[in-house]
């Protein structure tokens, strides 16, 4: 995944543990995120994770 220039995963929360990402993590299917950006790129951020 790639995210717009200026936004970091900062947090992946998984089975309820919050978790700060390593390079090789990988998402799953319900895991939750907690994404740092400016909000001028916020549409860009949802458009990533459609």
């Amino acid at each position: 995944m790639t995210l717009p220039a200026g936004a970091v995963i900062a947090t992946v929360v998984r089975d309820g543990q919050p978790d700060v990402p390593a390079p090789e993590t990988r998402l799953q299917p319900g895991d939750e995120r907690l994404v740092v950006s400016h909000a001028a790129i916020e549409q860009e951020i949802h458009a990533a994770f459609q």
